[in-house]
């Protein structure tokens, strides 16, 4: 999903954030360092609306995501004020599926970052979205399983923090059978599948031999 995310971001966006942009690989990784600064002003800068400071945070994503490890590793200082929007109960669906993207980008295959997101405690605020109990939309849900997968992958410590809660397990339960069409993956069930709490049923096809072998044989 994020790959999908970074295609739109080269198709649509890139030219918008980086005009004109022929120079070096050094002057390219300056101007990511950059933007994502002057997206973490807006971030702080609570005079400006609302969506204004909600697109700074999914943008601080997409240049984390693209503009490599030291992109990342800029963006990574935001990842608390990123987190707090989830929390603000005014933020609309989309604008809460735009801060989970953002997040997502800065967290993806970065384990730095995904470390720093678990002492957050961001995996407890992603339950808390994810609940059958929250009202948010079930996009909002997916998303928000979607970014416990990233903090998951390749992470025991966040792993061994969620085995074994029962209210995760019924939370996963039901997202998993939800439609996750346009989805790469139906991450609840890779969820659930990751954290032991379900096994796939390995179907097992016999010849035909084999069956009359077991059926008739002495």
């Amino acid at each position: 999903m994020i790959q999908r995310i970074a295609l739109f971001y080269s198709n649509h966006i890139k030219n918008y954030l980086f005009p004109n942009d022929e120079g070096s690989d050094e002057d390219y990784k300056n101007l990511h360092y950059k933007k994502i600064r002057l997206a973490g002003q807006d971030i702080q800068n609570t005079e400006l609306p609302l969506e204004k400071r909600v697109l700074a945070v999914h943008n601080i994503g997409l240049l984390g995501y693209t503009g490599g490890n030291a992109a990342a590793i800029c963006a990574a200082e935001y990842m608390p004020l990123m987190a707090d929007f989830l929390k603000q109960p005014s933020l609309s669906d989309d604008q809460r599926i735009s801060v989970l993207e953002g997040l997502s980008g800065v967290c993806y295959v970065h384990l730095t970052n995904q470390k720093q997101a678990h002492s957050m405690g961001l995996y407890t605020t992603l339950q808390e979205l994810m609940d059958t109990t929250c009202p948010l939309s079930t996009k909002t849900k997916m998303w928000s399983c979607y970014l416990l997968n990233i903090l998951c992958c390749n992470n025991i410590p966040v792993i061994r923090t969620l085995v074994g809660s029962q209210s995760l397990r019924l939370t996963l339960e039901a997202l998993e059978g939800q439609d996750w069409y346009g989805w790469p993956k139906n991450y609840a069930r890779e969820l659930l599948c990751m954290l032991g709490f379900w096994t796939p049923q390995v179907v097992t096809t016999l010849g035909a031999g084999q069956v009359a072998e077991q059926n008739y044989g002495s």
